[in-house]
């Protein structure tokens, strides 16, 4: 079984839409990947942590990603905006 990536996941959920919500994505990515999240975490942190973790660290990955452009609303797409 192939394992996807946070930004693989992200890359599927928002597809070809002009404009995601950044919640709407980071909850497609915690539905295919929480259960490996959990498994892979210290025993002492609570879920709610540990997906605060992961929600900063999918909003870096996006950030840095060549693949993620951020709209102006505060979505994101990975249609490279047009430059002007």
């Amino acid at each position: 079984m192939e394992t996807k990536t946070m930004t693989d996941i992200a890359i599927e959920i928002i597809g070809s839409s002009k404009g995601k919500e950044f919640s709407d994505i980071f909850e497609g990515t915690k539905n295919v990947l929480l259960d490996q999240w959990i498994a892979e975490s210290k025993s002492d942190i609570s879920e709610e942590e540990l997906l605060e973790v992961k929600r900063g660290i999918l909003y870096k990955l996006l950030t840095i990603d060549g693949n993620f452009f951020r709209n102006e609303d505060g979505t994101w797409t990975t249609i490279r905006p047009d430059r002007e």
